[in-house]
């Protein structure tokens, strides 16, 4: 058996099969879609900016050296924000809100980013309610600028929530779009890998040259003829 597909062939499984791949991969995209509705449980995304002004030091070099020590404290800031001294405050007073936060549920929901060179960052949460994260994105600020000039100490000088967390009715996951293209690309990959290991699969041999190789030698070739329905009496 030949395991070897010609361009010719590859395009008349192409169009012979068109229509399974296409319905195949709008079977998945809906799939996709009805996940994303109706199954995945959608996730609210709040963010909130914060400024941290460092206390100048009279003593410093250069300003090449205060800038670099901006960078190192913005790494410190956001490793402090998830850690149990800032999420355990946060959650206690949340706590008439939301009774069942606790710090290990607060560090699975917030995520701290900030810009290179910058001494804004910001504190991202992520729940399955848009008041939550809300909430939870202001508390977590708040805490944290309270929280932040006394555990830091002289290196810090203010700290100024920039913007609030604000609600937004939109889910940033799952992203419907994405997810049913994914889907649609999917079902049409799998349709066509069907195809290519049927065909590959299939021992029959479609070449007249494929008999001489084998060392036979071909008696004639039949062509195929295309049978009407019998007419009903």
């Amino acid at each position: 058996m030949d395991t070897r597909i010609s361009y010719q062939r590859l395009w008349q499984l192409f169009k012979k099969n068109f229509l399974l791949m296409f319905f195949s991969a709008l079977i998945f995209s809906a799939a996709a879609f009805a996940a994303c509705k109706f199954i995945i449980t959608p996730k609210y995304q709040s963010t909130n900016a914060l400024l941290v002004n460092r206390s100048q030091d009279e003593s410093a070099a250069t300003a090449l050296n205060e800038q670099q020590a901006d960078v190192q404290l913005i790494y410190t800031y956001k490793d402090l924000i998830t850690r149990p001294v800032i999420l355990n405050k946060v959650a206690k007073n949340l706590k008439s809100s939301y009774p069942t936060l606790t710090s290990t549920a607060l560090s699975k929901m917030i995520t701290v980013s900030s810009t290179t060179n910058s001494q804004i960052f910001s504190i991202v949460v992520r729940s399955t309610s848009p008041e939550e994260s809300k909430a939870i994105a202001n508390e977590t600020a708040s805490v944290f600028k309270n929280e932040a000039v006394k555990l830091m100490g002289k290196s810090i000088s203010n700290v100024t929530i920039v913007s609030s967390g604000l609600k937004s009715s939109t889910p940033v996951f799952p992203n419907v779009k994405l997810f049913s293209l994914a889907g649609f690309l999917l079902g049409g990959l799998l349709a066509v890998a069907y195809v290519l290991i049927k065909e590959i699969s299939d021992n029959a041999y479609r070449e007249t040259e494929y008999i001489s190789e084998l060392g036979f030698n071909n008696l004639g070739t039949v062509n195929y003829a295309a049978f009407h329905k019998r007419r009903s009496n």
